[in-house]
């Protein structure tokens, strides 16, 4: 690497802004018409990159032989939030709701809990309520990094010397090169979680420190590298009552035997409030998580004629310690059951169910993970190359300090007939005993690994690759779940149609919700769960055309394995041994697939007489019966017997996407056609004008139907979709703000199921157009200052981001927004930056 007339003993780098102000901005779209006046935001974004040789001026001279960075960048942003609510109107509030026999009179916590719901302020039952605020966020982020060359074949800048065949080749020709390198990071962030009720809302904060450090040994043909890693990261999430007021005990929404709902400061704050047809109450929970990971790494590499050979590996040891999680403050689920309205219910105090998961201490997660590699790069011909290898990989399941962990013992292969609780290291109900993480560690992860690529006369060439990756997060999300089951965590779920005596007389309340920890929890895992992969494979065929045109036609897909599904098992008319006590749980097993197909086709032109285009098309369908692909699931099934109903579009298939960039540098200063010399050209040269664009059909929508009372009592809540209705077109007459779709097309379901199937409503399409001006200075040889305006945007087109997509049916109905569009992006903004080169 070389510049023209670079001094390594004076400074290198850049430093940049990038702003944006609201001033500029067209105003959010106005999703029901109000009159609206935006919010003032903006956006600012700075850094600094050094480069130098570490030396006194005046004592000492730079050597050559040592380089230091450093980094500094930071964003101070306000962003527009634009949302809608659905709430009560004045008469609800006051028990008349249209519909019941009668008036309600409100219980004293309802009309506690109602202060924190605002009042409609547009008109109408549907998203009568409008919020346009903005949210505050700042990061800063700094590191330095240092490097040094060793001994008398040092390379210049604390390097090698030159990458590629020259450099590898001049490599064999030293004897013993070494260096050592040191890199410090720090960041930190604070954010505002606004919510569409303002007091509900919360703060999240985080710091991170990173420290690495690597030796680098080689001699002849051989190269080790060796590193060293440690890094901490503190996280916490408040809400505005968090380690504050105890504002459940001042409602008087209470815990077991009239105690406060939580002992512990931190768990503060207002329950989550389930309507089926209203906004509900949903705070910011407290969370509070501190994570460090410490690893090493090794790898050798060895050039043999025309293998370039690589061997390695690497440690790392975990620790996750945190306190809290997503329903630390309670949950109250209103359905309809008494009154046949979730808010007379909720008025009279009566849900459906409850649930709590609060932690009563704090839990030590611990991991151990390591990987081994082999892989070489050969040469086979001049014009052919093959890149293979292997990759094994241990994830060993996280284990708790002191082992407090516990999970709903049950078993699958006899259909859930027994249920009991299990703590880590326990006897089984299945017989034998449970390992210490609860889950068995999976061993079989070999991944591996094929490219190839074939240069063809005619200046053509022909790649295509294949390989296997594992995911590993599910180990995090099964420890973080069973750390919260009894008796570590006050982790209740309450049903009133299977925990009530008299399921016509109210047993749970909301003054009463929560009157006893349950003894058994609420999350079974198959304990030999095998860890997900995903098979990938490739092929591109590339071909140089006229006028400096590169054309690039390909396919890739992949298929999934081992993908998770949650179920809920429980006693149905085929299977009436499931379950017998009833307990509300969910189930956790790798049992679903994925498949992915994608043709694509590229043209880019190179830069020529200053203009640069490029082009891509992408069809592609994605199906999967999973809950999540590539995660932990978060949907529950349906039917826990027949996953295969699950099977449809994944919630990322988007058939037809076109994406494109273009660069015209305009023809004026030296070396270009028009105004070449004078003042003139100074002032007109550098100019260019450059954009991108996406034009995509949008990504599916699910159909779902309100919680009905099977459904919560099935512990599936929220899960269940509507019939459809064969033979009625899903997008007659749609495509519009008021009628994305055919709302015909769906009804209640007939049976206990519906047919309809998941993500099978076309959401809204992209249409994208982003534009900037720039103008770039030459300052000198190693001097450049770049001004540059984008417009996001740019034509200021609405894009829908919402569609209403749960059928409700009785009193619930009038209030649905089934069918209608219920958000939209950003308009048009700009951005400015201002780069300084040096």
């Amino acid at each position: 690497m070389s510049f023209r007339n670079f001094n390594p003993g004076q400074p290198h780098g850049a430093i940049y802004w990038m702003g944006s102000n609201s001033a500029l901005n067209a105003e959010p779209f106005s999703l029901r018409g109000q009159s609206q006046q935006q919010p003032a935001s903006g956006t600012n974004r700075f850094g600094l990159t050094l480069m130098t040789a570490p030396y006194l001026p005046g004592l000492t001279k730079p050597s050559g032989k040592d380089t230091m960075f450093l980094n500094l960048s930071g964003v101070r942003d306000s962003s527009p939030l634009d949302e809608y609510a659905t709430v009560p109107s004045d008469a609800e509030r006051a028990g008349n709701i249209t519909g019941l026999a009668g008036p309600i009179t409100p219980v004293p916590q309802a009309v506690a809990l109602l202060n924190y719901i605002p009042e409609p302020n547009l008109p109408g039952t549907t998203q009568n309520y409008h919020l346009l605020t903005t949210e505050q966020s700042n990061t800063t982020q700094a590191g330095i990094r240092y490097m040094r060359s060793l001994g008398a074949n040092a390379a210049p800048f604390g390097g090698f010397g030159r990458g590629g065949g020259g450099g590898r080749r001049a490599q064999q020709n030293q004897g013993l090169r070494q260096s050592i390198n040191a890199n410090y990071n720090w960041s930190h962030t604070a954010t505002d979680n606004v919510n569409i009720f303002p007091e509900l809302g919360g703060k999240t904060a985080s710091e991170s420190n990173s420290l690495q450090a690597g030796y680098t040994v080689g001699y002849h043909k051989f190269t080790n590298i060796l590193n060293a890693s440690w890094n901490r990261s503190n996280s916490r999430a408040t809400n505005f009552f968090t380690n504050g007021t105890d504002v459940a005990t001042q409602l008087g929404i209470l815990g077991p035997g009239g105690d406060p709902l939580n002992a512990s400061a931190l768990n503060y704050g207002l329950p989550v409030v389930t309507l089926s047809s209203f906004t509900g109450l949903n705070q910011q929970q407290p969370k509070f998580s501190i994570s460090q990971t410490i690893s090493i790494s090794e790898t050798l590499s060895w050039i043999h004629g025309k293998h370039n050979l690589r061997f390695g590996g690497d440690y790392r040891r975990v620790h996750r310690d945190f306190l809290g999680g997503s329903n630390s403050t309670g949950s109250f689920y209103f359905t309809g059951y008494y009154t046949g309205s979730s808010l007379g219910d909720f008025l009279l105090g009566m849900p459906q169910e409850t649930s709590i998961d609060s932690a009563v201490a704090k839990s030590y997660l611990r991991d151990n993970v390591f990987d081994l590699y082999a892989m070489d790069d050969w040469r086979a011909r001049s014009n052919l190359t093959f890149n293979y290898g292997v990759r094994y990989e241990f994830f060993a399941p996280y284990t708790e300090k002191f082992g407090h962990l516990s999970v709903v013992d049950t078993n699958p292969a006899g259909g859930f007939t027994n249920v009991g609780q299990a703590q880590s290291g326990g006897a089984s109900v299945i017989g034998g005993r449970l390992p210490a993480s609860l889950v068995y560690p999976f061993r079989l992860g070999f991944a591996p690994r094929l490219g190839v690529a074939w240069r063809l006369p005619k200046q053509t060439v022909i790649r295509a690759g294949y390989g296997i990756n594992y995911t590993n997060s599910q180990y995090a999300n099964f420890a973080g779940n069973m750390a919260h089951q009894p008796p570590f965590a006050n982790l209740q779920t309450n049903e009133v149609t299977t925990g009530c005596v008299d399921p016509a007389v109210a047993c749970l309340s909301l003054a009463d919700g929560f009157p006893t920890p349950n003894a058994v929890g609420n999350y079974a895992l198959d304990p030999h769960y095998r860890l997900p992969f995903v098979q990938v494979w490739n092929v591109d065929i590339q071909k140089t055309l006229l006028w400096g045109i590169v054309m690039n036609a390909g396919y890739n897909g992949s298929r999934g394995q081992n993908l998770d599904v949650t179920i809920a098992p429980r006693t149905t008319p085929s299977s009436p041994a499931t379950n017998p006590g009833n307990v509300l749980f969910n189930y956790e097993e790798p049992a679903a697939f994925s498949l992915f197909n994608a043709g694509t086709l590229r043209l880019n032109k190179r830069l020529s007489n200053g203009v640069a285009l490029g082009a891509n098309y992408q069809y592609s369908h994605s199906i999967d019966d999973a809950g999540s692909v590539g995660g932990t699931s978060t949907v529950v099934a349906q039917n826990w017997q027949d996953i295969r109903a699950e099977e449809g579009n994944s919630s990322f298939d988007q058939r037809h996407k076109i994406t494109g960039t273009y660069l015209y540098e305009l023809p004026f200063g030296k070396d270009k056609f028009w105004v070449t010399t004078g003042k003139a050209s100074h002032v007109l040269e550098g100019f260019s004008i450059s954009g991108s664009f996406t034009f995509a059909t949008g990504t599916p929508l699910t159909p779902s139907y309100q919680a009905t009372v099977a459904d919560v009592a099935r512990g599936t809540a929220g899960t269940e979709r509507p019939d459809r209705v064969l033979g009625t077109s899903l997008m007659t007459g749609g495509g519009s703000l008021k009628h994305w779709f055919n709302t015909a097309a769906f009804s209640a379901p007939a049976g206990i199921y519906g047919t309809a199937s998941r993500y099978s409503i076309a959401g809204p399409g992209t249409v994208q157009n982003n534009m900037s001006l720039s103008k770039t200075m030459q300052l000198g040889d190693t001097r450049s200052m770049e001004f540059r305006a984008t417009a996001n945007n740019v034509f200021n087109t609405v894009q829908y981001s919402g569609v209403g997509t749960t059928l409700y049916s009785g009193a619930e109905a009038a209030r649905s927004p089934f069918g209608q569009v219920t958000g939209t992006g950003a308009m048009r903004q700009f951005q400015f930056t201002a780069r300084f080169r040096f």
